[in-house]
């Protein structure tokens, strides 16, 4: 029997990223980054998922997981190699890509970046160079151009904030810098870059409805009680989920050591893309969490996500998608579980009237998990990672009956959340 009933047209779907599944992505700087040793255990992506070449086979499980969306990016370094040069064979294989999707009635959303630069943007200083952000308009410009029959929705950049922190603050990513000033700079630099390109998918197809996928953490202080510990709570908070969004919404980049008017890119939005994953709490001494985790050692906090769409459907105004939300679980024993309860906490938002209108799910296949390399496995269907057989999960077959349903039944919440 059916007990949570989601609304009439409501997108199912997965995510995924270029360079995380496609293979061969040998002109941007995360190869780069690779060939240096950088990532554990000296891995590099290399062929990922095979999926440039295996794309159909990836179709076909979507539709069999009943799904009727499905969310991928675009390499930048595969459509322009080399600066003002776009390579017209790698055009064709992403129209193949959305004819296909479209043939079998699965609504693409296309995220324009997902962390990776070409080379070339990366020599020029990359996103601290504010002569980026036209060199992006202009891949931005070709690809919509191209692609304008085919493709409702755009994503101009996937995880701003995130792409800012681990790359600029943490320097986990390349170009491994630790500074909060470069930093700041940077996610300054996207949210103009993000603000220009709303304006120019909107003159080229003025019907597209275009938003970025953002992720947001659920910061909690560690001891409530403690001044410092609800202290370090908001300023992690305001700088990592508020100054980018507030920006779109107001046209006022605010973040405590950069302030700055920028007009054109308020209500810059017309859905928003959350990726939600887990809670930090946070004080003056970070202990892992205590309650049930992921492989990859983030706190299980499905109440997390009820709180992030509340909040930020009465920030912005706008239509929710969550672009990503899942768990690395190489077992797939806690993923239905994580899956469901996170399920039950969006219909609830529905419920008290958030507008929440699809759900994708990180991710379809085990992939090229960053700087993690092959470690973490979020896929819904195992990847052999030797002759990229993809291998049904007891996870993918819920998800299949949730999405063919509409919902989630009573069975399912007894059996997976005793």
């Amino acid at each position: 029997m059916l007990k949570y009933r989601f609304p009439e047209g409501f997108l199912w779907g997965t995510a995924t990223a270029s360079h995380q599944i496609e293979g061969d992505n040998f002109y941007n700087d995360w190869w780069e980054f690779e060939q240096k040793g950088k990532v554990k255990n000296g891995q590099i992506s290399g062929k990922a998922c095979d999926s440039w070449n295996r794309y159909e086979e990836d179709f076909d499980l979507i539709e069999k997981l009943n799904n009727n969306a499905y969310r991928f990016s675009i390499e930048w370094s595969r459509v322009e190699p080399e600066e003002g040069r776009f390579d017209q064979s790698a055009i064709e294989r992403y129209r193949a890509m959305l004819l296909s999707l479209r043939r079998r009635n699965i609504e693409p959303f296309v995220t324009l970046h997902h962390f990776t630069n070409p080379l070339w943007i990366a020599k020029k200083g990359g996103w601290l160079n504010s002569e980026i952000i036209d060199y992006y308009l202009r891949y931005v410009e070709r690809i919509v151009s191209e692609f304008k029959d085919l493709v409702n929705y755009w994503m101009t950049i996937n995880e701003p904030n995130a792409y800012a922190f681990m790359a600029y603050l943490y320097g986990q990513f390349p170009p491994q810098k630790r500074s909060l000033m470069k930093m700041l700079r940077v996610l300054n630099n996207m949210v103009k870059a993000h603000a220009k390109a709303y304006q120019v998918i909107h003159k080229i197809s003025p019907n597209s409805k275009v938003g970025i996928a953002y992720n947001v953490i659920y910061f909690e202080p560690k001891n409530p009680k403690s001044f410092i510990d609800r202290k370090l709570t908001n300023f992690a908070d305001r700088i990592y989920n508020r100054v980018f969004i507030e920006t779109l919404t107001t046209g006022r980049f605010s973040s405590p050591f950069i302030k700055e008017e920028i007009p054109y890119a308020k209500d810059t939005l017309d859905y928003l893309g959350v990726n939600y994953y887990t809670r930090i709490l946070m004080g003056l001494r970070m202990t892992p969490p205590s309650g049930e985790k992921s492989d990859f050692g983030w706190e299980i906090y499905p109440e997390g996500i009820y709180k992030v769409v509340k909040r930020f459907y009465k920030l912005t105004g706008k239509p929710i998608y969550i672009t990503e939300n899942g768990i690395s679980d190489a077992k797939d024993e806690k993923r239905p579980k994580y899956l469901i309860s996170h399920l039950i906490q969006l219909h609830k938002a529905i419920e008290d009237g958030v507008d929440i209108k699809g759900y994708f799910h990180w991710s379809l296949v085990d992939n090229f998990e960053w700087a993690e390399g092959f470690l973490q496995r979020f896929g819904l269907f195992e990847t052999d990672f030797n002759n990229f057989e993809r291998k049904w999960r007891k996870s993918a077959r819920i998800y299949s009956e949730i999405a063919k349903n509409n919902g989630i039944t009573e069975e399912m919440e007894k059996e997976f959340l005793k």
